[in-house]
């Protein structure tokens, strides 16, 4: 049993200092009981903008340093992605932070049309996680929208991966494309998947419901935080059910 808080915030635009304060007033109030995992939204620390790369930072920055001071307080794992300065370079990174170190981290293949397909650089590689006692494949956003990218793999009677994750900035008009794309990414990868959206309006005006949810191997929506509220979604994953179900539902064995 591993559980997760999903954290479904506003961020503000540009307001780094504000939205770290935020957050940890926000997790103070709503995490009451011990989890292992924590997810924010993407961009968790400024927002999506035209010029987000105004809050890049680097790896040793304060946004980085909050992710681990996070870990450590809950002695759990935290998931976030924010954007990263490498010498020239801007990327879209999420990372994985454990209480002792990062255990790894993604930049986002697939940018979104705009200001972020102007500003990034694409990733080139998917980072499998292998954390509390599980595997993990942590996305980003647009990445929900193709299939090859989830793709999951069955070899040798093992899984790549047990869950997806999907840190996001969906816009209201399309949180249900979020939602049934994750869906179907978990029906056919026989996998949870976490989604995770923000509320409130971003840095182009945008607004964004939310739609942070648990789905279960099966396509079943286990659990779905409100809608237009900050909240953190705490649920306990059940990874015996999920090789249970595996096991009485072989279809990976004729995966192409």
């Amino acid at each position: 049993m591993i559980t997760v808080g999903l954290v479904q915030a506003d961020i503000k635009p540009h307001n780094v200092d504000v939205n770290i304060k935020h957050y940890e007033e926000l997790l103070l109030a709503k995490v009451q009981e011990p989890v292992n995992l924590l997810v924010f939204p993407e961009m968790y620390n400024c927002g999506f903008s035209e010029d987000f790369n105004r809050d890049a930072e680097p790896m040793n920055g304060r946004s980085v340093a909050f992710l681990h001071q996070t870990a450590q307080y809950f002695r759990s794992d935290v998931v976030a992605t924010l954007p990263i300065r490498e010498g020239d370079c801007i990327v879209n990174r999420l990372i994985w932070m454990s209480p002792e170190r990062i255990l790894g981290w993604y930049d986002k293949k697939h940018l979104f049309m705009g200001s972020e397909q102007k500003i990034c650089k694409s990733g080139e590689k998917r980072t499998i996680v292998e954390s509390l006692g599980q595997r993990w494949l942590p996305l980003i956003c647009f990445d929900v929208r193709f299939p090859k990218w989830s793709r999951n793999r069955f070899f040798d009677n093992k899984f790549d991966y047990d869950a997806l994750i999907y840190t996001s900035n969906f816009p209201a008009p399309r949180e249900q494309a979020l939602l049934k794309l994750a869906t179907a990414r978990a029906i056919e990868n026989q996998s949870y998947a976490l989604v995770v959206n923000r509320v409130g309006y971003d840095g182009e005006g945008h607004h964004h419901c939310g739609g942070t949810a648990v789905i279960s191997p099966e396509g079943k929506i286990l659990s779905q935080a409100g809608q237009n509220e900050e909240q953190v979604l705490i649920h306990t994953l059940d990874f015996d059910y999920l090789q249970q179900y595996r096991r009485d539902f072989p279809v990976a064995k004729q995966w192409d």
